[in-house]
C-alpha cells in the first residue's frame, strides 16, 4: 500500500514537471521566429495580460545605423580633418553613444502596463543585452546585480519625494578619461584633468575621495503639512508645507565628512559636535523665505547634507515614523521588487501641490486657462508613484507603479493639441502692429 502511495505521488510529480516543461518551453518553440531574435528573453520579464504589451528586437537596427554612420563618415570627413573639426566631433559623439555608452550592444526593447487593482497600474521596460554584451556605460554605471533596497529604511513617513540610486563614479571617470583620449580636440579629456588639478589645488585628494565613496547617491524632499510657509512666485505667493531637502552620499569611511569639517570649521560659523553617534556640522539659520538651516552629518556609512537640523534626525533616528510602514506607500509599492539596485518615489501630496501651484499661478504659464485648469485636475487625481530599477547579467528593467490609467495620455494630448492651437490663434508681433490703432499725434490726423 505504502508502495503504491510512494509511486502514485512520483507519478504525480514527474507530470507535473513534464506539463510545466511543455508549457514554458515546447509551446513557445512552435511560434519562434525563423530570426534569432531576443523575444523571449525580453517578454519574461514582462507582465503578460495586461492593457499594453510591446517587443522591438533592435540588433539588425543598431547594425544597419551603425554601417551608415561608418559610410556617411567616410564620405563627410576627409582624412586630413582637424581634431576642431565640428562635424568630425559629431560623429565622434554618436560613435561614442553606440559603442562606448553601450547603444550598440542593445539586443531588445519591451514594454507592458497592467492593473494591478483598481487605480493602481504599473509599467515595466526592458533594455536586454545578450550575455557578455555589456562594455557599455549604461551596463556599468550601476551596480552589478540587484541588492535588497535598505536605503528606504533612511526614509521618514514626510518624504514627499526620494531617489536613490547605485552610481559607479570610479566607472564614470575612467569612461570619461578614456573617451576623452579618443576624442578630437580631446574636452572630455582635458575637462576631466582640469577637475583633478582644481580639486588638488583646495586641498582635496581626488583619488582619495573616489575611494571614500561607497556607490550610491540620492536626495529627499520631505514637506511638513503640520507647518506651512510662503514662498514668492513671480508677483504673487504660493503657501505650501514647510519643505526639507538633503542629499543622500554612500560612504567607507569619514574621509570627506572630515575634509569638510576641517574646511569649515576655520569660518567661525560652523558648530561642530557629536550626538548620539552622529557626527554634525551645523550652520545658524539664514534669511530665506522658507526655513534652511545648512546641516552636514554623518552616522554610520551615510553622509547627510540638508536643509534642516531636524531632517537628519527624520533620517537617522530609528525611532520616528519610517516611509516603509506608512499606508499610502504600501498601496503604492504593492507587488514592487523588493531587491533592485535603485528606487524613487513620489507621495500623494506632490501632484495635489503642484494643481494648487497650477490653479493658484496661472499666469505665470503661458497657456489658456482652461487648458492649465484640465492639467491640474489630472494632477489633482494622481496619487504619487513608485519606481524600482534593477541592473542584471542580461540588461535593465524598470518597474513603476502609478495611478495613471491609459485614458489620461488622451487628456494629456487634448491639453497640448489645446495650447497649440490657441497659440496658432494668437497674431505675431508683426501682425499686431498692422492692425493696432495709431496713438499719440497720429491719431488726431
Amino acid at each position: 500500500m505504502k508502495k503504491t502511495l510512494i509511486l502514485a505521488l512520483c507519478a504525480l510529480l514527474i507530470g507535473a514537471a513534464v506539463t510545466w516543461a511543455v508549457i514554458k518551453v515546447v509551446i513557445p518553440q512552435w511560434n519562434r521566429s525563423a530570426e534569432d531574435n531576443t523575444y523571449w528573453q525580453v517578454t519574461a520579464k514582462l507582465d503578460q495580460g495586461g492593457e499594453a504589451f510591446a517587443y522591438l528586437h533592435t540588433e539588425k537596427i543598431t547594425a544597419a545605423f551603425t554601417r551608415l554612420l561608418a559610410n556617411l563618415e567616410k564620405k563627410l570627413i576627409p582624412a586630413a580633418t582637424g581634431p576642431q573639426d565640428k562635424t568630425a566631433q559629431a560623429f565622434y559623439v554618436l560613435n561614442m553613444l553606440l559603442k562606448g555608452y553601450g547603444l550598440e550592444e542593445i539586443g531588445g526593447l519591451g514594454f507592458s502596463s497592467i492593473t494591478l487593482q483598481p487605480g493602481l497600474h504599473r509599467n515595466r521596460v526592458v533594455i536586454f543585452h545578450r550575455p557578455g554584451r555589456n562594455q557599455g556605460l549604461i551596463w556599468n554605471i550601476s551596480g552589478p546585480t540587484p541588492r535588497y533596497l535598505d536605503e528606504l529604511d533612511l526614509l521618514s513617513d514626510d518624504t514627499a519625494l526620494a531617489f536613490v540610486s547605485d552610481y559607479n563614479i570610479e566607472k564614470l571617470a575612467e569612461w570619461v578619461g578614456k573617451q576623452g583620449k579618443n576624442m578630437p580636440g580631446q574636452g572630455m579629456g582635458q575637462g576631466l584633468d582640469m577637475m583633478k588639478m582644481g580639486l588638488a589645488s583646495a586641498g582635496i585628494d581626488g583619488d582619495r575621495l573616489l575611494k571614500s565613496y561607497g556607490g550610491r547617491l540620492g536626495f529627499l524632499l520631505t514637506l511638513d503639512p503640520e507647518k506651512r510657509v510662503t514662498v514668492p512666485l513671480g508677483s504673487s505667493s504660493v503657501s505650501i508645507p514647510e519643505p526639507g531637502f538633503a542629499l543622500l552620499i554612500k560612504v567607507k569611511d569619514s574621509y570627506l565628512f572630515d575634509l569638510l569639517k576641517g574646511k569649515l570649521a576655520g569660518t567661525g560659523k560652523a558648530q561642530i559636535r557629536d550626538e548620539g553617534g552622529i557626527k554634525k556640522i551645523s550652520f545658524p539659520r539664514l534669511p530665506t523665505p522658507f526655513p534652511l538651516e545648512p546641516t552636514i552629518a554623518q552616522k554610520g556609512d551615510w553622509l547627510i547634507a540638508a536643509t534642516l537640523g531636524s531632517l537628519v534626525q527624520g533620517v537617522f533616528n530609528s525611532d520616528s515614523g519610517r516611509l516603509s510602514d506608512s499606508a499610502e506607500f504600501k498601496t503604492m509599492a504593492y507587488k514592487m521588487p523588493r531587491r533592485g539596485n535603485g528606487f524613487g518615489y513620489a507621495s500623494p501630496i506632490l501632484p495635489r501641490l503642484i494643481a494648487q501651484i497650477l490653479r493658484e499661478n496661472k499666469t505665470l504659464i503661458p497657456a489658456p486657462p482652461a487648458a492649465l485648469e484640465k492639467i491640474a485636475a489630472i494632477m489633482a487625481r494622481g496619487k504619487g508613484f513608485c519606481h524600482v530599477w534593477e541592473n542584471s547579467a542580461t540588461g535593465l528593467v524598470y518597474t513603476i507603479n502609478h495611478s495613471f490609467d491609459v485614458s489620461t495620455l488622451a487628456e494629456f494630448v487634448e491639453v497640448l493639441i489645446e495650447i497649440a492651437g490657441e497659440k496658432a490663434l494668437l497674431p505675431t508681433a508683426t501682425e499686431a502692429a498692422a492692425v493696432a490703432p495709431p496713438v499719440g499725434n497720429e491719431a488726431g490726423k
